[in-house]
């Protein structure tokens, strides 16, 4: 008998294992960065879509908080679309991410970037692709295969792979406990009781606002791309300053928000957000390293709790799945490889 998602929470699994071997070449990966750069970046730009763009946005928040460099996610279409070629990238580090290596516009993108005078660096599971042809230094994840639509280990070890190419550009670097990372990732997998007490309050809901802030903001996204693509839901994500500025008007009786909120100085803001929801009747459930929240996760630092928050929004996306009687390793009208031009 087929379980729906099997493959998704195989590759769940495979987490700690994953982020152990690649936490051991952390510093390998960030001297043959760093040893590929002429210099001093004269700034630097992440290149992704998807999930990969999820944590590219870690990768930004990692390199603007340790260096103060100018940092952009770059908008694809403004070359695919509006034909401006990239100018004024000489001396720039380019941080491509793609998961397959095979976006077609990921890659021409990439290249083209390259051509600019930028130094290239791709993110990919595969060393083999076309991105990693294009580049000039690859960071291969080595996640193994995933066969699962929603991508679950390779994102987690993209975002881990970002932190250690913004080690490579020195400053304070944003990097979790790498020792205690994979078992604080195995301990969150094993703890799924609160995940699955909140799937029960949350099924019988098609709207969610997910919300956070800082490093939290990255899981953020991507949690609630998991529970777009797996269940269906409207689920959107917000920075909770700009929740503030109206977004948090949507949230009522019948539109729940997931807060997540880890240790850092901005997540307390996250955390009071509570309260006005409240006023709302808008149900509330909370995710974060407070000990006290409905979703727990280990007490981190810095970037773990972005890491941490993001296995926790897998589980949910897995747990409503079961509970709707979906299959999350093939969402319909979805597929592995999206074909972006």
């Amino acid at each position: 008998m087929t379980v729906h998602g099997a493959h998704m929470a195989a590759e769940m699994a495979e987490q700690p294992a994953v982020l152990g071997a690649l936490a051991a070449r952390f510093d390998e990966i960030a001297a043959t960065v760093a040893a590929a750069l002429p210099g001093r970046p004269a700034g630097v730009g992440f290149l992704a879509r998807g999930s990969s763009d999820n944590a590219a946005l870690l990768g930004r928040y990692a390199v603007e908080l340790a260096t103060g460099l100018p940092t952009c996610l770059i908008a694809p279409s403004v070359l695919t679309s509006f034909g401006r070629e990239p100018r004024g990238f000489a001396g720039w580090l380019i941080v491509a991410l793609s998961q397959s290596g095979e976006t077609p516009e990921i890659v021409d993108l990439a290249g083209r970037y390259r051509a600019a005078g930028a130094t290239v660096v791709a993110i990919t599971n595969d060393a083999g692709s076309a991105l990693a042809a294009a580049a000039d230094v690859t960071v291969a994840l080595e996640a193994g295969r995933e066969i699962a639509v929603p991508a679950t280990k390779t994102v987690t070890a993209q975002q881990l792979a970002t932190l250690a190419v913004s080690a490579a550009l020195g400053g304070q670097p944003v990097v979790p406990d790498l020792a205690r990372l994979p078992e604080r990732v195995a301990a969150v997998l094993a703890d799924v009781a609160p995940v699955e007490e909140a799937a029960a309050r949350l099924a019988g809901n098609r709207r969610l606002a997910v919300v956070a802030r800082g490093l939290c903001y990255p899981a953020a996204r991507e949690t609630a791309l998991k529970l777009q693509e797996t269940t269906g839901a409207m689920a959107h994500a917000f920075s909770t300053a700009d929740f503030r500025h109206g977004p948090i008007a949507v949230c009522g009786p019948d539109t729940p928000a997931l807060l997540m909120a880890g240790g850092g100085p901005a997540d307390a803001d996250t955390r009071e957000l509570a309260a006005d929801l409240a006023q709302r009747s808008a149900p509330v459930v909370s995710v974060g390293s407070d000990g006290a929240d409905d979703i727990g996760w280990p007490a981190g630092d810095g970037a773990t709790d972005c890491l941490l928050a993001t296995v926790r929004g897998q589980q949910l996306a897995l747990a409503l799945c079961a509970r709707l009687g979906v299959d999350p390793d093939s969402p319909a009208g979805l597929r592995k490889v999206t074909p972006t031009h």
